[in-house]
């Protein structure tokens, strides 16, 4: 199978948290205990990985201090959402979040979307841009493939996939923590949140997402208007499936500045080394607050 999605390597998505709740502007989308983020300057709204969870971005905060609020968002159908059916169709996905996160979109903020989350982020953007709202001050893409690109690349829909088939591939890129192996009840689960999260990102390289199909057959990448928002692109050295030559590609999706780093590490490499790639985030996001000051 190829793609580039997939579950957390520390992640186990069936835990099951405090009952479901509502964080600031009465979201369910982000965490119940969300500090307050109107007091930083600046608002970095996160998007997790398929198979994964808000919790991948924990301690994100402690490192990248008080002048940038992290906002990590959550998915239905994990931790403190674990009884809320998951979603499959991206169109809805996005629907929603405009409007759960639109009270706070009007400060100063940014996206950092990882794998399935940087291509969430990407439609969240175009989608402000579209309605003339403010668009983040900037886009920031890790271990994602370019929206030109096939997201799942060989056209299989997951439904079609055995809990071998997607176990195997989980184990091969890191994604399986060994402490999910061992109870055969939370593989099933963990399988299960992998399958739908591709199954959503499935339905947005089928006709849900914008622009126009080039080509033909159902694998036709979309032609997409670039955005004139600064895209950043972070790249794991020894990812198999999104490599930096891939990432670079991103640069045709902006009008603004672009830049593509590589990081020691395959396709979890903000979790292998969470200090090297929030050094680089909080660089970036302090060089943009600086050139707008």
């Amino acid at each position: 199978m190829t793609g580039a999605f997939a579950g957390s390597g520390t992640t186990v998505p069936v835990r099951r948290g405090p009952a479901p709740g509502r964080g600031p502007a009465g979201s369910a989308y982000l965490l119940p205990r969300q500090p307050d983020p109107t007091r930083a300057p600046l608002r970095l709204f996160c998007f997790h990985h398929a198979g994964g969870a808000a919790s991948s971005f924990s301690g994100w905060q402690e490192r990248l201090g008080g002048g940038v609020a992290v906002v990590p968002v959550q998915l239905p159908g994990r931790e403190h959402r674990v009884k809320e059916p998951r979603l499959r169709d991206f169109a809805r996905l996005v629907d929603e979040l405009d409007e759960a996160l639109d009270p706070l979109l009007e400060a100063p903020y940014a996206f950092y979307g990882h794998s399935m989350g940087g291509i969430v982020a990407h439609e969240l953007t175009r989608r402000r841009v579209e309605r003339g709202l403010t668009p983040p001050r900037q886009l920031l893409v890790g271990a994602c493939p370019p929206p030109h690109r096939p997201h799942l690349g060989d056209g299989v829909p997951p439904e079609r996939r055995t809990d071998e088939e997607l176990t195997a591939w989980m184990a091969g890129l890191g994604g399986l923590p060994e402490l999910v192996r061992r109870y055969p009840e939370w593989l099933r689960l963990a399988v299960a949140v992998l399958r739908d999260d591709l199954s959503l990102v499935h339905s947005h390289s089928h006709g849900h997402g914008h622009g126009h199909s080039h080509g033909s057959g159902a694998g036709a990448a979309a032609v997409l208007e670039p955005l004139p928002v600064p895209v950043r692109a972070l790249a794991g050295s020894s990812d198999p499936l999104v490599p930096p030559r891939l990432a670079a590609e991103w640069g045709r999706h902006t009008t603004a500045d672009f830049r593509v780093f590589t990081l020691a590490g395959g396709h979890f490499f903000h979790r292998s080394a969470p200090g090297i790639v929030l050094r680089l985030v909080a660089s970036l996001l302090a060089a943009e607050r600086t050139a707008r000051s």
